[in-house]
């Protein structure tokens, strides 16, 4: 995080200082871009949505746009979460390289929060491979019983998924036949949100 100057006897700002520095400026700007499409996503689907990244094998929620409603889902900003249990989590778990989620699911392990939730990897793989091709990924009350959140990847200039869009509702009224519409929807608006940083989507699978 520092370097020393021995010839000059100062201290400088290392690359580790200036790395942390720049996902910082990233996360803020992919934040501050995306609030215009979650505000839209939210008015066509009447439900919380939500923005979240990695860090450190879990979801951190960073942005939220709260529904109307009130009964609604609500994820205070900086919290975090297990990602094999996040529709957000799930969303950027499908785009990273099999390694990098065999490495987190085995440091973080697959956690059971409900009755729902996936802890079986070779199961997590397959559903995360779908994501993939549909290019959207679902919570189904595995992280909370009586709450479903559907979740697409934004991406970087290299394509590489960087955070995640997603609404969040009760099950009664995020229904599996709403699913259907949700999924496109929450995909359309992380592509924008992709778009508006400057980032490039990569090419996907026909689902």
């Amino acid at each position: 995080y520092v370097q020393h100057d021995m010839e000059r006897g100062l201290w400088l700002v290392g690359v580790g200082a200036f790395k942390t520095g720049s996902a910082f400026l990233r996360n803020r700007r992919v934040a501050s871009m995306g609030r215009a499409a979650m505000h839209a996503l939210m008015e066509a689907t009447g439900e919380t949505v939500n923005l979240g990244i990695e860090d450190d094998g879990e979801v951190v929620f960073i942005s939220q746009i709260e529904s109307h409603d009130t009964l609604r889902a609500f994820f205070r900003a900086g919290s975090r979460g297990a990602m094999h249990a996040s529709g957000v989590g799930k969303a950027l778990l499908a785009e990273f390289p099999e390694h990098r989620v065999r490495q987190i699911c085995a440091v973080r392990r697959l956690e059971r929060f409900t009755e729902h939730t996936i802890t079986d990897l070779g199961k997590l793989l397959s559903e995360l491979a779908q994501g993939r091709r549909n290019g959207w990924a679902l919570d189904d009350e595995e992280r909370s019983l009586g709450m479903r959140c559907v979740a697409a990847p934004i991406f970087n200039e290299h394509a590489e998924a960087i955070a995640g869009v997603s609404v969040s509702g009760p099950a009664v009224r995020v229904t599996p036949r709403k699913l259907d519409d949700y999924g496109p929807m929450v995909r359309r608006a992380a592509d924008e949100i992709t778009r508006s940083i400057g980032g490039r989507l990569p090419k996907r699978e026909e689902a």
